[in-house]
């Protein structure tokens, strides 16, 4: 059975103060997500109401190229570049409902 395409809400909330550095390396990240194999869609939405919350919204061929994602060399960057500014993270993994 082939699998269903994934989609990912995640949720950041920046640490206090690190809000503009948050954003631009959120926005180094997508600039290279984008290209990697299996991306349908990798969107940076900025919150009108809470300040420092970002969601990404993805989308992804399936499950496994998803995971190869979070072990990919951009994310391991921003990892090591940003995730000192990341208060908090929410993932929810999402399949359509067809």
């Amino acid at each position: 059975m082939a699998q269903k395409p994934l989609t990912i809400i995640a949720q950041v909330q920046a640490h206090p103060g690190k809000e503009n550095e948050l954003l631009a390396a959120q926005r180094e990240l997508v600039a290279g997500v984008v290209k990697e194999p299996g991306c349908i869609r990798y969107e940076l939405h900025v919150s009108n109401e809470k300040k420092g919350r970002t969601i990404f919204v993805e989308s992804w061929e399936s499950f496994d190229l998803w995971q190869d994602h979070m072990k990919a060399p951009a994310l391991a960057a921003f990892r090591a570049k940003a995730g000192h500014l990341v208060a908090e993270t929410i993932l929810d993994q999402m399949t359509p409902d067809r």
